[in-house]
């Protein structure tokens, strides 16, 4: 990869806010060159493409329900188990994806980038495979990433990515993983800000 095309990829970096949270990864050198998009969604394992497609799904059913009226609540209530049920099942089917030899735990993400803590740097240019999993029952991702630098913190590295590859339903759920992830902090320091304030 060039220095040009590396300065690009600096500059998307920053194009979605991120946040801090730690979350489960799989991290693999990829070890061909950067897909097409048609390759790529091939490679995606079958639990990543039907976790995405159900979040989408979700989503779509809730805003729907709006429309209904007096029904909604118990509709929704209704609806909100069954869709329990199916988080579960697809955890489970997540779980068998999470690979402990290739587990790191990320520092931050958005819709834009990853970063990650690894014991060794990796070349800027290189391309990671990455299967991200969401906190919360918020679903996984599978994605093509390019590394942009390593950055030496005490005893590891912290590698700042750039997405490649990222179907743009996974993007979204990244995004509103995100923009909860961000929500929950806000409530956390508004809370301690309270309790800090009655002493």
């Amino acid at each position: 990869m060039d220095q040009a095309d590396l300065a690009l990829l600096h500059e998307q970096f920053n194009d979605y806010f991120i946040v801090e949270q730690q979350i489960n990864l799989n991290v693999k050198p990829f070890e061909n060159s950067l897909p097409d998009e048609t390759t790529f969604e091939a490679l995606i394992p079958a639990p990543f493409k039907m976790v995405s497609e159900l979040a989408a799904l979700d989503q779509s059913a809730l805003k729907s329900l709006n429309r209904i009226g007096e029904f909604a609540d118990e509709l929704a209530s209704f609806l909100r188990a069954q869709a329990k049920k199916i988080d579960m099942m697809m955890g489970y089917l997540l779980v068998q994806q999470d690979d402990q030899q290739h587990r790191r735990r990320s520092h931050s993400f958005g819709g834009s980038a990853l970063c990650f803590f690894n014991e060794t740097p990796y070349e800027a240019g290189t391309l990671l495979e990455i299967r991200m999993f969401l906190d919360h029952g918020e679903g996984a991702v599978f994605c093509l990433v390019t590394v942009l630098d390593s950055l030496q913190q005490d005893d590891q590295y912290l590698v700042r990515t750039t997405y490649r590859r990222l179907r743009e339903i996974d993007r979204e759920l990244i995004v509103r993983a995100s923009l909860h992830e961000q929500s929950r902090q806000l409530k956390r320091k508004a809370e301690l800000r309270m309790q800090q304030g009655n002493r």
